[in-house]
């Protein structure tokens, strides 16, 4: 199994390789995008907090990362009129030209322009396609795609339902929540994450209610950008490694792009012990009491409060706020 790290900057590429990484990721706008579509987003991220700054920089990522595989993220939901003209371009050079492995893509028509353009094999589904069913995930391996990355969302059960001959799968495994399914939320992050600051909470749930509710969404928000020991605190889905790797997964995605490298590399690290512990045939209670010991924060072990894959343990197959 790969682990696939977020990155902004070719500086970050060797220390990230050396924390365990395989692969890597990114977003970049094109060259004219501000010019045309002015503060529209290219990609599911800031450009200015978490973007490549251009693609000269992408070009010294590539460089460092030698035979690591780069993809960039060119993943909004829906573009304005005539983006898709402009981002099918410049996919194209990025991945003719550019050196570019892969693009990460989620709107239909964007990714029939590549497809036809013959870049499908090239092509990973966002998640933001919110893919959830095998059926789907065979109409993409039909239209060529080469990798679907699953949504955060699906618990352990349907991944091993979703997975078919024929395709990569990548899968979500450490940081960054959502509240909502994300690739059925029609807002930008552009206006603030309001879904995440509702006042307190619902004021007609009972107190104890509210008050999980509340809990959950902080920890969906990254607790917060909290760290313990170093490492971050957030959602988190390491000790589902083996199940995972059972069910056909590829690779494992640690999220991030807006982070600064000291997040990025304790992420990438947490992700790489317990990739290698699921390698040597442990098992999720021992990935479990490895990353606790390391990063402490076991409270958040406690009932899968902060599981990605609640479903991985006995007795919260149905986990409720």
């Amino acid at each position: 199994m790969k682990i696939l790290s977020p990155l902004r900057a070719a500086s970050e590429v060797e220390p990230l390789l050396a924390a365990g990484a395989d692969e890597f990721y990114c977003g970049l706008e094109p060259p004219d995008w501000k010019a045309a579509y002015g503060a529209r987003w290219s990609n599911r991220r800031h450009p200015d907090a978490a973007g490549v700054p251009g693609v000269e920089a992408l070009a010294d990522i590539i460089l460092a990362a030698g035979a690591a595989p780069v993809h960039v993220a060119l993943n909004s939901l829906h573009y304005p009129p005539g983006a898709v003209t402009m981002l099918a371009e410049f996919g194209d050079r990025l991945l003719r030209d550019a050196g570019v492995s892969a693009l990460i893509v989620a709107d239909m028509d964007l990714m029939l322009a590549l497809v036809e353009a013959g870049h499908g094999g090239k092509l990973h589904l966002s998640s933001l396609a919110a893919v959830n069913n095998a059926a789907s995930c065979e109409f993409f391996r039909e239209l060529g795609l080469g990798r679907v990355i699953l949504p955060r969302h699906l618990t352990l059960t349907e991944i091993e339902r979703c997975v078919v001959d024929g395709l990569e799968f990548e899968a979500f495994l450490i940081n960054d929540g959502c509240v909502f399914e994300e690739g059925l939320c029609a807002t930008t992050h552009a206006a603030g994450t309001f879904c995440l600051a509702d006042g307190g909470g619902l004021k007609c749930m009972p107190a104890d209610v509210l008050e999980r509710y509340d809990f959950w969404k902080w920890v969906q928000n990254n607790c917060g950008c909290a760290t313990s020991k170093g490492y971050p605190l957030g959602p988190c889905g390491l000790c589902a490694i083996p199940r995972l790797q059972a069910a056909g997964i590829r690779c494992l995605k640690v999220v991030g792009r807006e982070a600064s490298l000291e997040r990025k590399l304790a992420s990438v690290r947490l992700a790489a012990v317990a990739r290698d512990i699921g390698r040597n045939g442990g098992q999720a209670e021992h990935i479990k009491e490895e990353i606790i010991a390391l990063r402490g924060g076991a409270s958040l072990c406690t009932d899968a409060r902060a599981c990605y894959y609640p479903d991985l343990w006995p007795g919260q197959q149905e986990v409720q706020l």
